[in-house]
């Protein structure tokens, strides 16, 4: 499944490793291919196989997650644990996606993970139209406007705002008002092309023109970044400076 992402967890703790590991079987999008007490085992699977994302434990007896993160030559996505919050920025200066303080639940959990499966969207090729496996459905939305249904191809779409139980959907220089939500119409949308940036904005990512402060700039419209998605959306963008 393209939208999968595979991880793996490394902690000095078995019972946090057991708690990463029923978490993940809650959560659709994770597939937990390897838990680790000794970070060193954890060497073989990340050189041979694909790993999206990493659970890393901040403090262990034979090596700092830090300092086994920058031993690494190529490093998934990460999310640091530790028993101690004052680690936290010692996580954040390794562009970690997150920073869990254990013990942490599982909507703490949630969250962090979310966190990176936006940021998998962001960084993953737009190229949707020559997939072998698109179907039809994923080209193009019907959108029921008044008393009538228009076809709407999504290369169209520059973004979508959200009006309580209406949408707009804003294509260049036309203008479609649709009775929905904004989750109903995002279920219906490619993952790897739209993504939410706010409570009222999904925009198409291959759109953006520019990204100024805390706003997507898309054609002549500014559009905000919601709180929730601006930790994610940065660390991509910081990723790809130049």
């Amino acid at each position: 499944m393209n939208n999968v992402l595979r991880c793996i967890a490394i902690d000095s703790d078995p019972l946090v490793l057991d708690m990463i590991g029923e978490f993940c079987t809650k959560v659709y999008y994770l597939d937990l291919t390897g838990k680790y007490t000794d970070p060193f085992r954890a060497y073989q699977i990340l050189n041979e196989n694909k790993v999206d994302l990493m659970f890393l434990d901040v403090r262990m007896p034979q090596i700092t997650g830090a300092e086994f993160l920058n031993s690494l030559y190529n490093p998934p996505m990460v999310i640091f644990t530790s028993s101690f919050k004052e680690h936290a920025l010692e996580g954040f200066e390794c562009d970690a996606v997150d920073y869990l303080v254990k013990p942490f639940a599982f909507d703490r959990f949630f969250k962090a993970v979310n966190k990176a499966f936006q940021l998998q969207k962001l960084k993953k090729p737009v190229d949707y139209l020559q997939d072998e496996n698109s179907q039809p459905a994923q080209r193009f939305l019907m959108v029921k406007v008044e008393y009538s249904t228009i076809r709407v191809d999504l290369r169209e779409i520059l973004y979508i705002e959200g009006l309580k139980d209406y949408v707009k959907i804003h294509c260049g220089s036309r203008l479609l008002l649709t009775k929905t939500t904004m989750k109903n119409i995002l279920e219906k949308l490619p993952q790897e092309i739209f993504f939410r940036v706010h409570k009222s904005y999904i925009v198409a990512v291959e759109k953006i023109d520019m990204i100024e402060n805390s706003r997507i700039i898309i054609g002549n419209q500014r559009i905000p970044i919601g709180e929730s998605f601006r930790s994610s959306f940065f660390s991509l963008v910081s990723k790809n400076l130049v």
